[in-house]
């Protein structure tokens, strides 16, 4: 069985309270478990695009640049990047400037960041693929997770693990440089990058994208211990973690494996609950 959607982003922060009220605040997260040190939000109905917020401690790292390599982006949809604005700015965050560009027709989406320091990309809805939370409420402004973005060193090898082996398919890839997404991204003028966006079969949420820059600061800090730390994708079967580290993951354990930059991946077949970052080899 090929890897499917990403059922759960599990981002680690100092301070799990606070960083629930900003997304329920600023994105109508709803709280679907709530225990010491471990939320799990999400929207109720919607089986995947979750997101996890489990406690760690805070080594006093600056916080990342959005270019920086590991697992680096979360996105969700709005339905009124405006309204959006207000709403994450109310609730403490940061929003870039909301940007225009070609896509299909066009497309508008802007880039944000959490008090928490963690990076989001919020494209406007139309044209977007499956959303099962706005599918169901045509009122509601925020989706749930649209995507998960792994800046990486090579995407071409990344591909060779989440497609090639993994059976992710790729729905789109190519360079990208100029503005606006300089703009968007707060790029120097000189930088360019690769983004391949890949998708289960059905294209459900959450969706996973690889992105890799050119012409931007060199320098990754280590020993960072907040921010998007795993990915959970929706897998049942041995196969699929077989040939994941056939294809040069790290297996730290059955259902579990460190793939490009640091990024976890669990295999996580829908009726088992999910692996703390504390616990990282889950039982058989």
């Amino acid at each position: 069985m090929p890897l499917g959607s990403i059922v759960e982003a599990v981002v680690a922060t100092s301070d799990v309270t606070a960083a629930a009220r900003f997304y329920s605040r600023a994105f109508q997260l709803e709280v679907l478990e709530d225990r010491p040190g471990d939320v799990l939000l999400g929207v109720g109905g919607s089986p995947a695009g979750r997101l996890r917020l489990q406690t760690a401690v805070d080594p006093g790292l600056p916080p990342p640049e959005l270019w920086e390599p590991g697992p680096r982006l979360l996105g969700i949809y709005s339905r009124n990047l405006e309204r959006t604005k207000e709403l994450v700015e109310a609730a403490g965050g940061t929003v870039g400037p909301i940007v225009t560009y070609p896509y299909a027709q066009s497309m508008r989406e802007c880039v944000l960041r959490s008090p928490d320091g963690m990076w989001w990309t919020v494209p406007q809805v139309s044209p977007r693929r499956p959303s099962p939370a706005l599918d169901a409420d045509p009122d509601r402004l925020h989706g749930e997770l649209h995507s998960a973005v792994l800046v990486v060193g090579d995407v071409d090898a990344a591909l060779r693990l989440f497609a090639t082996a993994g059976g992710l398919k790729v729905l789109f890839d190519g360079t990208l440089t100029g503005d606006p997404f300089d703009r968007m991204l707060g790029l120097p003028a000189e930088a360019t990058f690769r983004l391949a966006f890949l998708a289960s079969e059905d294209e459900a949420p959450a969706r996973f994208e690889l992105m890799q820059f050119s012409g931007v600061p060199d320098g990754k800090v280590a020993g960072r211990t907040l921010g998007l730390r795993r990915l959970a994708f929706a897998c049942s079967g041995d196969s699929v973690h077989e040939r994941l580290v056939a294809a040069g993951a790290e297996s730290i354990g059955p259902r579990l494996v460190r793939g490009p930059d640091g990024v976890e991946i669990e295999l996580r077949p829908v009726d088992r609950q999910s692996v703390p970052l504390n616990a990282p080899h889950p039982p058989a």
